[in-house]
């Protein structure tokens, strides 16, 4: 509107002029004709309008470099306050540093990174405030190689940096960074992520994973170990009760039995750690087990050591096995007891947890959600650093030789990583240590399995098909049935045994071994033979306890697990367990009807009791 308004005022101008010059040379002339004044006074006219146009040309190349100058400007604007909400919103924190290492700009993500704000921050020295003193001459060397290193790739770094927050927490922290020039200034922008909790939970991970691959080793282990142990503390029973008569050999089968439970508990303890141990979860009161912890603490370890107990009176029911948690709380109050040699403070501690995604993932635990926290926390020696990550590896133990096995600790592991759980520990050598077990809030409750009277072995005159792929346990278990009075067909392998099922040759029972060679495993066979047949009575046996009884199909859950090693008398024991559950033809159990025999009995020879001691007070 402006340039069309001047080229308007020029036109008008040049008429009014180019008239004026014209009616001003027939007033001199006194004539119309066209002559020399007419012809001055068109020159004149031409005059004008060169200046006017010259005047026109310089107007609109002003008033074009002040539009160009207000656009380049208004584009400033929203490039700075586009710039400004990128900052702003990012998930990342913003410094901006100049050659020198001044703060130029401090993004409020910054603050809450570092603790400094950006009042405190403009003007400062980036290093003063970010970077713990002893490193800094280092940090501003490094600074000084990366400012032409930026420049040099347009497309900016990424690096590591260990940063220090305002209280003196350390940050490891990801760095974007590229440089600008304004002038002859460099200007260093840098985007700003706290990892330190990513770069914990990748090491936890990896952690784990080694964990794994350990576990994996050892359970295999540990399972033909049992094998043989099965032979061995089967076998040793049949010579205890030939040579009772003879003390001197009796002695010997007694040191040769208790020599095959250590190795039995030692392997019991190599499956924990391998999460290959069969647990028998079930709510779990935390606070009274820290309790009776306590009171067994007080009476058995050392004056000098004070026991303390923090629980939280509201807190959750835990789900685990009770005997297996009572054991790792044990194992844990003992090697504290150990780092306190001249004394100390031991706490036990119990709390409600609840873990989202990337917590759960810190300490190792199965999910996001609520857990019950139990903390042992010692005022001992502490545990360097340097072995902090080895001490849940099996047989790693910094006691001397003959006071741990190195099994402890990674029992403990075992055990809380087979739970669901997840554990952490925190040391600092010369201040003391702390555990704590994280483990699943109870849900509902859990029945518990009656168990048989274990005082008598009642054998039967059923058939059983006994399936075990290790020559020298098959023929054990043979032996061993056969003494129970069972009838026995052996088979080596499942293809062997369903040639004999295929044969229809008549049995009651199958007894196999879950972990065996071939195409089919133990679970495979006994689903299979169940499908054919749903009332037959399976009893399973492996050294692999956890992995057995979590794989079932469904048409065998529920059938009783013998672990290995076994004496003849659980043997006995789950036989009958199996033999003697009524059952229909579709495989489901027969509700035995109530019976109060059992109560009254109990109730009479209570009476009879009473009565007896009455009569002798009396005489």
């Amino acid at each position: 509107m402006k340039l069309r308004g001047l080229l308007t005022l020029a036109l008008a101008a040049q008429v009014v002029v180019t008239a004026a010059v014209f009616l001003t040379s027939d007033l001199v002339t006194g004539t119309a004709e066209f002559g020399t004044a007419q012809l001055i006074a068109l020159l004149a006219s031409a005059a004008v309008a060169v200046l006017l146009a010259h005047l026109c040309t310089r107007t609109i190349e002003t008033w074009q470099q002040e539009r160009t100058a207000e656009q380049l400007a208004e584009q400033a604007q929203a490039s700075a306050q586009m710039m400004q909400a990128v900052i702003k919103t990012a998930l990342d924190a913003f410094i901006q540093i100049d050659e020198s290492g001044a703060v130029l700009e401090w993004s409020f993500q910054a603050e809450a990174l570092t603790g400094w704000t950006r009042q405190e921050a403009l003007g400062a020295d980036v290093v003063d405030l970010v970077v713990a003193e002893p490193l800094r001459a280092a940090f501003r060397q490094r600074m000084a190689r990366l400012v032409p290193e930026l420049s040099d790739t347009p497309a900016g770094m990424r690096f590591e940096v260990t940063l220090v927050h305002r209280n003196g927490e350390r940050i490891l922290a990801e760095a974007a960074g590229t440089v600008s020039r304004i002038g002859e200034r460099s200007i260093i922008n840098t985007f700003v992520r706290d990892i330190t909790q990513k770069r914990a939970a990748e090491e936890q991970l990896i952690q784990s994973q080694k964990m794994e691959a350990v576990g994996q080793l050892t359970g295999g282990i540990a399972h033909e170990f049992n094998n043989m142990l099965t032979v061995i503390t089967g076998t040793i029973e049949i010579l205890a009760d030939a040579v009772k008569d003879n003390p001197p050999l009796a002695t010997i089968t007694k040191l040769i039995s208790e020599a095959a439970d250590r190795g039995a508990a030692l392997t019991s303890s190599l499956l924990s750690f391998a999460r290959k141990q069969a647990l028998q979860p079930a709510e779990i009161d935390v606070n009274e087990l820290i309790e009776e912890l306590a009171k067994l603490l007080l009476a058995t370890f050392d004056k000098k050591i004070e026991i303390a107990t923090k629980l939280d009176r509201a807190v959750w029911l835990a789900y685990a096995d009770r005997g297996q948690l009572s054991s790792a709380l044990l194992n844990l109050a003992i090697n504290a007891r150990d780092a306190m040699l001249d004394g100390g403070r031991l706490t036990l501690t119990t709390c409600n947890v609840v873990f989202g995604v990337r917590e759960a993932l810190a300490v190792g635990a199965g999910y996001a959600g609520d857990y019950v926290g139990i903390a042992i926390a010692d005022t001992g020696t502490g545990i360097p650093q340097a072995i902090l990550e080895r001490i849940f590896d099996p047989f790693f133990s910094t006691k001397e030789i003959g006071k741990g096995t190195g099994l402890g600790l990674s029992m403990v592991f075992g055990f809380v990583k087979q739970s669901g759980g997840g554990i952490k520990v925190a040391s600092e050598e010369g201040r003391g240590t702390i555990f704590t077990i994280y483990l699943p809030k109870a849900e509902t409750s859990t029945l518990r399995p009656t168990g048989y009277d274990d005082r008598k072995i009642v054998g039967g005159k059923e058939t059983i098909l006994c399936v075990e792929d290790d020559r020298e346990v098959r023929h054990y278990v043979t032996v061993q049935l056969e003494g129970l009075g069972y009838k026995v067909i052996p088979a080596a392998d499942a293809t062997e045994a369903l040639a004999i099922v295929a044969e229809g040759t008549p049995f009651d029972l199958l007894f196999t071994d879950i972990v065996m060679a071939g195409s089919m495993n133990g679970r495979e066979l006994a689903e299979q033979m169940v499908a054919a047949r749903p009332s037959l009575r399976v009893l399973f046996t492996s050294g692999y306890a956890y992995d057995s009884l979590h794989a079932q199909g469904r048409a065998t859950m529920g059938a009783p697990l013998l672990r290995k090693p076994y004496r003849k008398a659980e043997l006995a024991r789950l036989l009958r367990r199996c033999l003697d559950t009524a059952v229909d033809s579709a495989g489901d159990a027969i509700p035995t009807p109530y019976s109060v025999q059992a109560d009254v009995e109990a109730f009479l020879r209570r009476q009879a009791a009473e009565d007896n001691g009455k009569t002798r007070s009396r005489k």
